[in-house]
């Protein structure tokens, strides 16, 4: 289940994990829809990440990396 709550991609999941565990992450690749095309993929998520007994809940979004062309 996901929700979009003041800017931010809020979702809870189930895992087969029983530790407890918090994450804050710049760039954790996670899987991703496009909405527009249906394709499904890697991008790069910025947020924190709550590792409960057989639950995931993250907040944080998404975006992709902008690449420099002068090299």
């Amino acid at each position: 289940m996901s929700w979009l709550i003041f800017g931010k991609h809020l979702s809870i999941e189930l895992r087969t994990g029983t530790g407890f565990d918090i994450e804050f992450c710049d760039s954790r690749p996670v899987w991703t829809q496009n909405s527009l095309t249906g394709e499904v993929e890697p991008m790069p998520f910025k947020g924190w990440i709550l590792l409960l007994p057989c639950v995931i809940i993250s907040c944080g979004n998404v975006y992709t990396f902008e690449e420099d062309d002068d090299e």
